[in-house]
């Protein structure tokens, strides 16, 4: 296979399209999302027909008089109707005749087969295990094995008049058969409606209906008439009640559609009010008659006055912002972040976003009516100290720029929403929220005070100017104005940067988020685990760090996460630590314990890495895109140096030989990464056995290597992986190798293959 590899040339992947979901489920979630955020964001206007706060109990100091001809609902009264009407409805149940027919089926089926069973048992020819073997299967029963003896060699089915149950079974079931008559639903007097394909639609009484324990009553009755013994009455009685089905069950569905009848046969009731009718005269005692009338006519006249509420605008707005969100994730290059999880954990940035401003603008005005200061502050100018770079901070520093770019946009619109419609402090939200993405880039993501330093160092630089100029073009403009703005810009600052410090963690761990801290954080060389690696495995070591740098270098060739891609390499065998004498890289050090077993037992110990390395995963806490690359770095490969011995040493006897304790049991690379990992492992390992590899050996072993994965059929789960991808790969490989194998000149004036003379 010919990769047409060129060293140094680079090739880029397109990026894959990842199905996660169906599209109308991202919609939905998202109009979920733009719902929640558009009701905490809304704020009602205030209600232009004043409310008299009246009371029971209070004197009227004024005539409420209605203002114009009215038509009232009276809603009150209508509920109360309609919760009569369901009151007095009669649920409905279905009543299967057909069951009947099946019970006396299944209960001839039943005496006809025991009967043969007796027969056989005494002349031999069948033992109890097989008959009830032969009951589990026909009548889906599990009788123990003593029942059955019983009832086969006492003769007990002679004795039972089987026509005389059947029809007693037939009586039963046409009078009905409940599961249970506790807790049911019932009309008053216990009555209910029975509806049967013949019959149709009847009343009926719970009384005349049985249930489960009355069947059990008869059928012991019935019983004890047949001159049974108490052993064969209790082997017999749960066998027959098995047969006897239930054929009257309730219908949420027939009852559901009489309540709609019911309620669409209750009118509304009105109140007709003519203009200048006085509700209630000056001095007159309010009474509960009172209170609900003026409360009737003030949702009325509120009603009839009330224009498109502002909400209606929020959600629009919203709802096409996210749209253009989703379908910019949907089309933009993923460079390694899974834009699915990114819709979702910036919609609930959002919501809690617009919850932390909802909270603010509840809690400032009490502060400062409890603090005085001697500066001209009102309740108007303190949005400026709501924390809005929150959520910027949060979606910046787990993903990326862009992504924080745009969360910024939207994130204005709603602070704008939230603040009454303002144009400033959506001015003063964006410039915030941009300042903050560009910060967190700039200090890049690789440790926790990049968060806290965007914040001082970025954010509120950004806030004190846009605060200042605010303050300065206001028609009462002043110092003390503008420094009261300044110090609510500052606070600010503060609180987005603390509260983001906060949540991150909150979010990684709720998400299960893996970033790029995290990455720097698990790949510290200096980590015990690796210590312990290099101490007591140091061929693994070293092999997982050029693993790490051929897999890093088609990373970035792929445009994924090269810290991801490092520390599923750098763990990809630190399930070898325990027993580094079985494995090549280490026998520099130790003795080959090889010779000493079979084939098997060698294959089983190499093999135990992978399981071995899932426990040390879990036991060091190793995020789950980590921890996979683990177990499906080797795929379903076999260990063929020790599956070609056994089967030499089988010498074509074959028939026991079992190909699948020689193969590995991870599963086959489902990501390019892990993909990424189990070429990288394979190359680095092939390239130490050659002596002297020029170019020619080196493309050899990166295309043979691929080419045989391939023909082995590893790659088939791999969601993304390409014939482009792959020729990517091969030429970082190729590249990356060359480098390390490269010719060097001889040192100057040495000769260090020329023994030293004595």
């Amino acid at each position: 296979m010919n990769f047409e590899l060129e060293p140094g040339q680079k090739k880029k992947q397109p990026a894959a399209s990842k199905k996660s979901g169906s599209s109308w489920g991202k919609l939905l979630i998202g109009a979920v999302f733009v719902f929640l955020i558009a009701v905490i964001s809304y704020v009602p206007p205030e209600s232009a027909i004043g409310d008299p706060g009246l009371k029971v109990g209070d004197i009227a100091d004024s005539d409420v008089v209605v203002g114009s001809d009215l038509t009232v609902e009276d809603k009150e009264m209508t509920a109360l109707n309609r919760q009569k009407a369901l009151e007095a409805l009669v649920p409905v149940y279905e009543f299967n005749e057909q069951k009947i027919a099946g019970s006396q089926m299944l209960l001839n089926e039943w005496f006809k087969f025991l009967m043969e069973a007796r027969k056989e048992i005494l002349s031999k020819k069948r033992d109890l295990e097989s008959i009830r073997a032969h009951i589990s299967e026909n009548f889906g029963l599990d009788v123990p094995p003593a029942s059955i003896q019983i009832l086969v060699r006492s003769n007990t089915l002679a004795k039972i008049d089987l026509d005389r149950l059947l029809l007693a079974v037939k009586s039963w079931g046409e009078r009905g058969i409940l599961l249970s008559k506790i807790g049911i639903p019932k009309g008053q007097g216990d009555t209910i409606t029975l509806t049967s394909e013949k019959k149709g639609m009847s009343p009926s009484r719970l009384a005349d209906i049985f249930d489960l324990n009355d069947i059990q009553d008869n059928l012991a009755a019935f019983l004890a008439e047949a001159r049974l013994s108490d052993k064969e009455r209790e082997a017999l009685k749960p066998i027959l009640l098995e047969f006897i089905s239930v054929n009257v069950t309730f219908s949420k569905v027939l009852t559901r559609q009489q309540e709609e009848k019911a309620l669409a046969q209750v009118n509304p009731v009105f109140l007709r009010l003519k203009k200048g009718k006085i509700i209630l005269r000056r001095g007159d005692e309010v009474n509960k008659d009172h209170l609900r009338l003026i409360q009737l006519v003030a949702a009325q006249e509120q009603t009839t006055s009330r224009k498109m509420p502002g909400i209606v605008l929020i959600l629009a707005v919203l709802g096409i912002l996210f749209f253009f969100f989703w379908r910019l994730n949907a089309l933009t290059h993923s460079g390694g972040i899974n834009r699915s999880r990114l819709n979702f954990i910036s919609g609930t940035t959002f919501v809690a976003c617009a919850l932390i401003y909802r909270l603010a603008l509840f809690i400032y005005p009490l502060i400062l009516k409890n603090i005085r200061i001697g500066m001209a502050a009102d309740d108007a100018g303190l949005v400026y100290g709501i924390p809005f770079a929150v959520g910027s901070l949060i979606i910046a520093f787990l993903f990326d720029l862009q992504s924080a770019v745009v969360f910024s946009f939207i994130n204005a619109v709603i602070g704008g929403f939230i603040c009454d419609w303002d144009f400033r402090i959506l001015i003063f939200v964006l410039a915030g929220n941009l300042a903050v993405g560009f910060g967190v880039e700039f200090f890049q993501r690789l440790k926790r005070s990049s968060i806290l330093k965007a914040g001082f160092f970025w954010l509120l630089p950004v806030n004190v100017l846009i605060t200042l100029l605010a303050a300065l073009t206001e028609e009462e403009s002043g110092w003390a104005r503008a420094a009261f703005y300044v110090i609510l810009g500052i606070i600010s600052a503060v609180l987005s940067a603390l509260i983001a410090n906060f949540l991150i963690p909150l979010w990684e761990v709720v998400f299960k988020l893996v970033t790029d801290l995290k990455l720097v954080e698990i790949t510290n060389l200096n980590l015990p685990c690796f210590r312990e690696m290099l101490e007591k495995a140091p061929g693994t070591y070293h092999h997982s760090l050029m693993v790490a740098s051929l897999a890093e270098a088609a990373a970035h060739e792929l445009e994924l996460s090269p810290l991801l891609v490092r520390a599923m390499a750098l763990y990809h065998d630190i399930g070898k630590v325990d027993n580094p004498q079985f494995f090549t890289e280490n026998q520099s050090v130790y003795d080959d314990p090889h010779p000493q077993l079979s084939p098997l037992e060698s294959a089983k110990v190499i093999i135990s890495h992978i399981p071995l390395g899932l426990e040390k995963a879990e036991h060091l806490k190793l995020p789950r895109k980590v921890a996979q690359a683990i177990s499906q770095h080797h795929g379903t490969k076999k260990v063929k140096f020790f599956y070609d011995r056994a089967k030499e040493l089988a010498a074509g006897e074959m028939d026991d030989f079992d190909e699948n304790m020689y193969r590995y049991p991870g599963r086959k690379p489902q990501r390019v990464e892990e993909a990424i990992i189990m070429l990288a492992d394979q190359v680095e390992a092939a390239s130490k056995s050659l002596s002297s590899p020029d170019e020619k050996d080196i493309r050899s072993v990166v295309e043979k290597i691929i080419a045989s994965d391939i023909a082995e059929n590893q790659f088939d789960e791999c969601g993304g992986l390409t014939f482009k991808a792959l020729k990517t790969i091969a030429g970082s490989f190729y590249t990356k190798l060359s480098s390390i194998y490269h010719q060097r000149v001889a040192y100057p004036g040495f000769d260090f293959r020329r023994e030293k003379q004595p």
